[in-house]
């Protein structure tokens, strides 16, 4: 995937969840992509992805997600076209977006020709007086939707913020 900046009104959100912050060590275990036309949101995806092993107490505590929700989910390999068919050829939003590009061409073991916007890059630049830009701090900054370390919310505050960006830079 290339990293671009562009502000456009169709695009895919991006987040996942992991076990863990190396995506060479640790594993996906929450995929969402929206699917936004028109500055809209239309579509969804959203998998808990069985890793193969017990999730430590840790990420549970950070996510919610138990190793009893993933005990019966699809492995990574299984929801890889889904995935991918998802994407097509859409721009990814994401927040701090290398960290989930790099553990899906790692756990999908495959690259992307699709570009990608980063909202934390943007964060940095219009809110400087800032002095950390996590989702969380934006998400509380600009009164956005909360960021709760679940694939689903944490896209669904990503798109507001990229809203908010979009909305300062005009």
């Amino acid at each position: 995937m290339k990293y671009v900046r562009k502000l456009v009104d169709n695009y895919c959100v991006m987040d996942l969840e992991t076990t863990g912050l190396s995506p060479y060590k640790n594993d996906i275990i929450e995929i969402c992509l929206l699917r936004i036309r028109n500055n809209q949101i239309v579509d969804q995806y959203v998998q808990l992805v069985n890793p193969g092993y017990k999730v430590s107490s840790f990420i549970t505590n950070l996510t919610g997600i138990t190793n009893k929700m993933l005990k019966d989910q699809p492995k990574l390999d299984t929801v890889k076209k889904e995935v991918v068919a998802f994407m097509g050829q859409d721009i990814i939003v994401g927040h701090n977006t290398k960290f989930d590009v790099r553990f899906l061409q790692v756990g999908f073991n495959e690259t992307f020709d699709n570009e990608y916007v980063d909202t934390l890059q943007y964060s940095r630049k219009l809110y400087p007086e800032l002095s950390h830009h996590s989702l969380s701090d934006m998400s509380d900054y600009l009164n956005l939707s909360k960021n709760t370390h679940r694939a689903l919310d944490d896209c669904v505050c990503t798109k507001e913020l990229y809203d908010c960006i979009k909305d300062k830079m005009v």
